[in-house]
């Protein structure tokens, strides 16, 4: 387990982000510092290494669990972490925009759902109002993105993975094997990309992302 270098409010709210995809986690995180500065976040790249955390940290406000985890999966490790840590807050992260998932995550205890086509700023919005108490539904999580307040461009969970996949050089077709898709689907990240940054080319995107503290200035690696 790391901890970022969010700067730190007080009280300050604790969240742990479970999953097993360095991207995800590094995008996520950046994105809390960004639109969550006040918080604490610490990483787990499998559920069992979340457990350990939350065991040894049990003031843990909040818990990001992605649904695809090696060994035990998310919903496993919702469970998991619900007998052992009622009072932690739960939420599933899924790259599945599925109702079924949605439905399964919320019967099985989680306080929300977020996919991750959702916009960052509607995803922290929605973290924000669990930690405040309320459960969170997909429909809710997407009325959202049209009630932040933000004035930062808000780009996609999945777009910052693209986007320091960017940062790192890799071709069209080599994000799309990193994040196994198509390379269809990578061409249309990357241009929804620049049309939220307005940026002309990929070391354009990467500038701007550096600035807004999405990406470190000398790139994150995968």
């Amino acid at each position: 387990m790391k901890l970022s270098k969010n700067n730190i409010a007080q009280p300050a709210q604790k969240i742990l982000v479970v999953d097993d995809h360095p991207l995800y986690r590094q995008g996520m995180v950046a994105a809390l510092a960004v639109h969550l500065p006040e918080a604490r976040v610490a990483e787990a790249d499998n559920a069992e290494d979340g457990f350990a955390a939350l065991k040894a940290n049990p003031d843990f406000d909040l818990v990001l669990i992605d649904i695809r985890l090696p060994g035990m999966d998310g919903f496993e490790a919702l469970a998991l972490y619900a007998q052992h840590f009622p009072a932690v807050a739960r939420v599933i992260i899924s790259g599945q925009d599925d109702p079924v998932y949605a439905r399964r995550a919320l019967q099985a205890g989680a306080a929300g759902f977020i996919p991750k086509s959702l916009a960052v700023t509607a995803a922290v919005a929605a973290i924000r109002r669990v930690l405040a108490g309320e459960a969170i539904l997909p429909d809710v999580c997407n009325q959202a993105a049209t009630k932040c307040t933000s004035a930062a461009p808000s780009l996609t969970l999945r777009e910052l993975e693209v986007l320091r996949l960017l940062g790192e050089g890799y071709t069209n077709q080599q994000i799309a094997d990193a994040l196994n898709f198509t390379e269809r689907t990578a061409k249309a990240h990357i241009a929804a990309i620049f049309a939220t940054l307005k940026a002309d080319n990929r070391t354009q995107a990467v500038v701007i992302a550096q600035r807004m503290g999405y990406l470190l200035a000398s790139g994150s690696g995968p």
